[in-house]
């Protein structure tokens, strides 16, 4: 277009009016063109002025942005005149990422926008998947270099308790190693998870079970347990023994959280859609930083935890088809809620696809 401009201007003088006429549609159907690709980019394009002044806007930076480009500047505070890069989150109609690009010219600077959300999902889920393996990796690696030396430890300890028996020093390492033994489990867990056994059943079974296998500790603690099922709840695609496993997993990390004399609501209940389970504690919540990583490995904020229990319940819930969520507020206590999809909305997804 320049290299255009730039030839026509060196002969403009010796062109007639026919030539002329030539040239000027030239020049306009060049202008159709560069318009048309403006209006229907994807992308979010603001050309401003040298004030900072929205001169003219594309629809796309309109639709992303869901409001007045104008009103919208007084927020984003681009770098006039100058290059830059960054990521704003918008939050309405819907919540999104975009990567705001400025880009300075001679009369102003250029705004460009563009919708980064699928993007940025992609590469928590690749990170997730990194972090996952890495996990297993180490894993394997700790499974073979402590399982032996573990149990050469324990059997040597019994043997000593027959002649020393109640010898508190020996009943610190008995301890000690059912911890490591329990620490070892959860490593093999991760390393080698377990295809789901589906078959239909109740989502509220496994947890009357883990109810009852756990009653004595909540009796220790005085923690007041409340359980809210429906009399007829719809039947889901479940493995009871991994689903024992996903309570368990809740279940003790609620107890910890509640301490003494505290409290679990458990409530299950069922939409068109799925069976849900919501398990509450009064705890001292977490704050939104331990949110964004709970089901990260190693992130925990047990002083003796390790962090894959949840990360081991994330993944059987998910194999379930279905989804765990959290909520918390620091000193609100934490609630968690898993949805299972109903036996009915497979099959209906099934005859969909």
């Amino acid at each position: 277009m320049r290299s255009f401009f730039k030839g026509v201007r060196r002969r403009i003088g010796k062109l007639d009016a026919e030539q002329l006429r030539e040239q000027y549609n030239l020049i306009a159907d060049e202008a159709d063109f560069l318009e048309t690709l403006f209006l229907t980019n994807s992308e979010g394009v603001i050309v401003l002025d040298q004030h900072g002044i929205a001169l003219r806007n594309n629809p796309a930076a309109e639709t992303l942005l869901g409001m007045d480009v104008a009103q919208a500047l007084k927020f984003l505070a681009p770098r006039v005149g100058e290059a830059t890069r960054r990521e704003i989150a918008i939050s309405y109609p819907e919540a999104k990422t975009l990567e705001m690009r400025t880009v300075p010219f001679k009369a102003g600077t250029i705004v460009y926008l563009r919708d980064v959300t699928a993007e940025k999902k992609r590469t928590e889920e690749e990170l997730r998947a990194g972090a996952t393996k890495a996990v297993r990796d180490l894993a394997a690696g700790v499974a073979h270099e402590i399982a032996n030396p573990l149990n050469a430890i324990s059997l040597n300890l019994q043997l000593l308790e027959r002649d020393l028996p109640g010898d508190a020093s020996l009943v610190t390492c008995r301890q000690q190693i059912a911890r490591l033994e329990q620490i070892l489990r959860s490593f093999l867990q991760a390393l080698r998870p377990s295809k789901p056994n589906l078959l239909p059943g109740s989502i509220a079974e496994p947890l009357k079970n883990c109810l009852a296998a756990m009653k004595q500790q909540f009796e220790e603690r005085r923690i007041s347990v409340t359980l809210d099922v429906p009399a007829a709840l719809p039947k889901v695609a479940i493995d009871q023994n991994q689903f024992e496993q996903v309570y368990f997993n809740l279940l003790k990390n609620a107890i910890e959280a509640s301490g003494e004399g505290g409290r679990i609501d458990i409530d299950v209940l069922s939409d068109d859609n799925d069976d849900i389970v919501t398990i509450r504690d009064n705890g001292e919540g977490m704050s939104s930083e331990q949110l964004a990583h709970l089901f990260e490995p190693y992130r925990t904020t047990k002083s003796k935890g390790t962090g894959l229990g949840l990360m081991i319940t994330e993944r059987i819930v998910r194999d379930h088809g279905g989804s765990i969520g959290v909520e918390s507020k620091p000193g609100e206590g934490t609630l968690f809620t898993i949805r299972i999809p109903r036996i009915e909305r497979r099959i209906r997804a099934l005859e969909q696809s």
